[in-house]
């Protein structure tokens, strides 16, 4: 979301005459008793309400006119009203304009629909079809409240964590370390949040783990660069760099870097899969091939070629032959440890086969792997059942972390 346009709005798009051009706005009162943060995020709630009553989504958008009282105030919190977006929308945002507004803070988004296809994209499924198999906010419509309710609770639980490690230059390179009290030289877990690669922050999502450090896990909670403008193949490489050094520096926490595992949900559990699967002495020769010791993927997405023919594909910009070589399913490499992959029972067909395909895979590969099926969980609550002590994933996730 970083504008290119400043006090003027982005040229309208020109597109064929049969794609329809919709016109979307959202809006909420900036002022003494509505910070910037709370009007922008109430405004992309609007747009998102009037985006659905035209029936259109966050992939069709092509411009952005933001207009806000001050705009210096916008450019300097900008990174943390990116996430609001993405939170709300994702990483499409199209070209930005930002204009100054007297009082009010509005968003005007100008999208292309294509028209319907009945012709199948992906598998015999039509690009309909495979847009609601991999949208999980469409089958969960109180999604958008659930990540609101954890942007609240993470940033609450962040504040107790042991210390922030940075594995580059900025916030997006850098690991929140949480260790559990009166346990010495603890296993640890890399926990890797999810936002299909283009939303989302370890802050709004650390707290999904709280019940593992009270069962002794010490806890690696890892930010990445989002797409866009990164990349999902730079994204692997900053996740291998954040294991790698967690390896490298337990002296100075305390932890067993001997006894690394990983976790992720959604995305995270696609760069999981990945790191479970890393050449670690091929990066580099002071790593150790088993430097992880076991990996826990929740809902993953393992194979990304069907993402190609969906709206997130705006954001991700793969085609095939990118999406293939991202995938977890076509690259070389053996778990050194156990493998569960967990889904919840309430998610879409899709999601669940990606999961039992990788368990299939995991286990011609692998020591063991496993298939863990969460009734009533949908793709949002089946990760909040790590803190759920009598769930089974927690469970699962504890014994791995602690027995490897």
């Amino acid at each position: 979301m970083q504008p290119t346009f400043f006090n003027e709005t982005p040229p309208a798009p020109q597109f064929g005459p049969d794609v329809r051009i919709v016109t979307a706005t959202g809006s909420a009162t900036s002022g003494e008793n509505m910070t910037l943060r709370a009007a922008f995020l109430a405004a992309l709630g609007s747009l998102g309400a009037d985006l659905r009553r035209n029936s259109v989504v966050p992939a069709d958008i092509r411009t952005l006119a933001i207009h806000v009282p001050d705009t210096k105030a916008f450019m300097d919190d900008l990174v943390e009203l990116d996430l609001l977006y993405r939170e709300m929308l994702g990483g499409n945002a199209g070209t930005v304009g930002l204009l100054t507004s007297d009082g009010v803070v509005s968003i005007e988004a100008v999208l292309a629909v294509s028209p319907p296809s009945d012709a199948p994209v992906y598998r015999g499924l039509t690009k309909t079809e495979v847009n609601r198999e991999y949208s999980p906010r469409a089958i969960v419509p109180e999604a958008a409240d659930i990540m609101a309710k954890w942007r609240i609770q993470g940033t609450a639980f962040q504040k107790t964590r042991t210390a922030e490690i940075h594995y580059g230059n900025d916030p997006k390179h850098a690991i929140d370390l949480y260790l559990p009290e009166n346990k010495d030289k603890p296993h640890i877990m890399i926990f890797i949040h999810g936002g299909y690669w283009q939303a989302l922050d370890k802050r709004d999502n650390s707290h999904l783990c709280a019940a593992l450090v009270d069962a002794g896990v010490a806890v690696a909670s890892v930010n990445y660069p989002l797409c866009p403008p990164s990349s999902i193949a730079e994204i692997i490489r900053d996740c291998q760099t954040a294991a790698a050094v967690l390896y490298r520096n337990e002296e100075g926490f305390g932890y067993d870097a001997t006894r690394i595992t990983v976790c992720g949900h959604s995305a995270g559990g696609h760069l999981a899969a990945v790191l479970g699967r890393t050449d670690w002495p091929s990066i580099s020769p002071d790593l150790p091939a088993d430097l992880i010791k076991g990996c826990l993927p929740i809902s993953g997405v393992f194979d990304v070629e069907p993402l190609v023919h969906t709206g997130l594909n705006a954001a991700l910009n793969l085609d095939v032959a990118g999406a293939r070589t991202v995938s977890v399913t076509r690259m070389d490499g053996r778990h050194a440890g156990p493998v569960i992959c967990a889904v919840g029972g309430d998610e879409s067909e899709s999601f669940c086969q990606q999961s039992k395909n990788y368990t299939k895979l995991a286990k011609e590969i692998s020591p063991s792997a496993e298939y863990l099926e969460l009734p009533g969980k949908n793709h949002f609550t089946v990760v909040e059942a790590l803190n759920e002590p009598d769930s089974p994933l927690y469970e699962a996730a504890v014994k791995m972390a602690t027995s490897v």
